[in-house]
């Protein structure tokens, strides 16, 4: 009967085991060395790609428009225009709405003096009193002084709408000179003297038709003439002492 012996247990020659550790060692080196050309490949093209993203992007910068540099008179007119441009809002609001004011009372206290004016004009025919004649003529002075702020206050809206519409179109010079050059004609015209004075001619306005009143009234009943004039008169004078008095 016959033993088997193990391939195991079977001794290998020396050689043989060097063979193969050299044909390890050398399937070892190559693929090591095939690991580190892949590594070499993917990084020069990574370089490439980096390089031509560059070289894109400054191409890119290229095409762009060149930004304009702010000199001193475009950073002069910028600032001004934006000083302007708050003093003008303000400058409208201020007298806007004064003027809006002024044209409906004017409105109002026209249709007023004007039905007064119709109540008495009959009596003028024929031999008028004097009284009758005075009133009558402070009516009309009064609803005069009215119309005239109205007509005023209209002129004052459109030169507000002129003004407004400067700088509208051009450079920011061009309108910065148009702006500075309307606003110098509202000065030369005293555009802030006349509006101050619409007030007073307001007052001017009802105080004679309050003396026109109270002259007609004195031809009809003295003792309601007498109240009328000293409440008229209080109401209209009494502002003006308790203003200078705290001035």
């Amino acid at each position: 009967m016959s033993h088997e012996v193990p391939p195991s247990s079977i001794p290998v020659p020396a050689e043989h085991t060097a063979v193969n550790k050299v044909n390890e060692d050398q399937a070892g080196r190559s693929s090591s060395s095939d690991n580190d050309q892949l590594i070499k490949v993917l990084q020069s093209g990574f370089s490439d790609l980096i390089r031509k993203q560059d070289e894109i992007q400054k191409a890119v910068e290229a095409l762009k428009p060149p930004v304009p540099v702010a000199d001193k008179k475009s950073t002069f007119w910028t600032s001004y225009m934006k000083l302007a441009d708050e003093h003008d809002k303000e400058f409208k609001e201020k007298y806007g709405t004064d003027l809006d004011t002024a044209l409906i009372f004017a409105g109002l206290f026209s249709a007023i003096g004007s039905a007064f004016i119709i109540q008495i004009e009959p009596q003028l025919t024929g031999a008028p009193s004097a009284k009758i004649i005075v009133a009558e003529s402070l009516l009309y002075i009064s609803l005069s002084t009215t119309l005239l702020v109205a007509l005023l206050a209209v002129l004052g809206k459109q030169w507000l709408m002129y003004y407004q519409a400067a700088g509208s179109g051009g450079t920011i010079e061009e309108r910065g000179l148009q702006r500075q050059r309307k606003f110098d004609g509202l000065h030369k015209w005293k555009f802030d003297t006349v509006m101050q004075t619409l007030p007073l001619l307001l007052q001017l306005a009802l105080l004679l038709f309050s003396i026109a009143l109270s002259v007609y009234l004195w031809t009809v009943n003295i003792p309601i003439a007498i109240i009328v004039l000293t409440f008229t008169s209080t109401l209209h004078f009494k502002p003006h002492l308790l203003h200078f008095s705290n001035a």
